[in-house]
């Protein structure tokens, strides 16, 4: 920890000498990012990276942006290692003088957002979903947070006549606020909080912690981890002989490859991102992007697609119409206040909050035979 806040020190010294370093000339725009491209969470990194890039691509072809094209440049934080994260990001900043970075996972997104906004790059967070991260000067975030998600989740629960909910999270600084979160919405509901119990990220055997929790006899689990710990913990769960119903943060198929049989009774508040809707935007980043990784887009790829191709490029547009630079990510943060309204592949418009959160659809999925299915359409309060 002492070893990071000197990085961040230094790096904030570096952020004050960066702002103005962008090429009056420069037709090629910089966007950094920072995903877990190797480890055990290099699934985010893969379909985030990837919808990232199409979303480049779909600017490039189509002539690009304000005689702007756009390139990615990525940094690996690998199992989400902080120090890693922030020395990729001086690198960016020195060498691609990034206006803007996309980022996720939420410890990572907190480590990063202090010298991004000294520096004046925006951010755009598509992953991370702490309520944490909210009220940050210069972040913006179009996943949806848990304190949007919570709440429904749990309404949802108590419609199952579930009245005694054990809580289970990754214990790291991102997430131990969500647990605090959950328990004075479920007492003032009626229901009781029968075991709370934070776990170390990143193991593959949670026996343990279930077997503490089964003690409690609760009627559900709500599970608050992040990546492929959430397979293991649903699959101890079972194996435990907690066969109740249990909600995750988010599945994908290779959970599902983890967890196997075991993930029946799941339940996943989210995103809905419909691979099969008609509308010709939605299609082509379908289309394409199944062409070009030779696989179907989940929701991260869908909203760091929305990022670069829906958000950033119109930002381009309305900076370069005001006369200003898009080199300059404060006038990227200060455009997005011309109107805060963008398109979005979700087919719907997308809405940015003052607190740096996003207005979105909400679904609760369940698993059934292995499959998410949509469960609940929710309005979000």
């Amino acid at each position: 920890m002492k070893k990071i806040s000197m990085i961040i020190t230094c790096l904030a010294v570096v952020a004050g000498c960066c702002t103005l370093l962008y090429g009056a000339d420069e037709k090629i725009l910089n966007i950094g990012a920072l995903f877990p491209m190797t480890g055990p969470q290099a699934y985010y990194g893969r379909v985030m990276s990837r919808g990232a890039q199409m979303g480049c691509d779909h600017i490039n072809a189509d002539g690009g942006v304000e005689g702007y094209q756009l390139k990615l440049t990525l940094t690996d934080f690998q199992n989400i290692d902080v120090g890693m994260a922030l020395i990729g990001l001086q690198k960016m900043m020195m060498t691609k003088k990034i206006p803007a970075l996309l980022t996720s996972f939420s410890a990572v997104t907190l480590a990063v957002q202090p010298i991004c906004e000294a520096a004046h790059v925006l951010m755009i967070n598509g992953g991370a979903y702490s309520p944490k991260i909210a009220n940050k000067a210069y972040l913006h975030t179009i996943r949806l947070s848990q304190d949007q998600m919570i709440p429904p989740m749990l309404k949802y629960f108590w419609g199952m006549n579930i009245r005694r909910l054990a809580v289970i999270y990754a214990d790291v600084v991102a997430e131990a606020s969500v647990k605090e979160y959950i328990n004075p919405i479920w007492t003032r509901m009626g229901g009781e909080i029968v075991a709370v119990e934070p776990h170390q990220p990143g193991l593959t055997d949670y026996s343990p912690y279930l077997a503490r929790i089964k003690e409690s006899k609760p009627d559900a689990v709500y599970n608050i981890s992040a990546g492929q710990d959430q397979a293991f913990i649903v699959k101890a769960a079972r194996e435990t002989g907690l066969d109740i119903p249990l909600s995750v943060s988010d599945w994908n198929d290779d959970f599902q490859s983890i967890s196997g049989k075991s993930s029946e009774n799941i339940y996943i508040p989210g995103e809905f991102f419909n691979q099969k809707n008609s509308d010709s935007s939605v299609q082509r980043f379908v289309k394409d992007y199944e062409a070009k990784w030779k696989e179907s887009p989940d929701f991260y790829a869908a909203n760091y697609y929305d990022a670069v191709y829906n958000i950033l490029a119109e930002l381009i547009r309305r900076v370069v119409k005001s006369g200003a630079k898009p080199q300059d990510g404060a006038e990227l943060e200060k455009a997005i206040w011309t109107n805060p309204v963008f398109k979005s592949v979700y087919n719907c418009q997308l809405e940015f909050n003052r607190d740096g959160s996003s207005k979105k659809q909400m679904v609760i999925f369940k698993i059934v035979e292995g499959k998410k299915l949509v469960e609940k359409l929710v309005t979000l309060e």
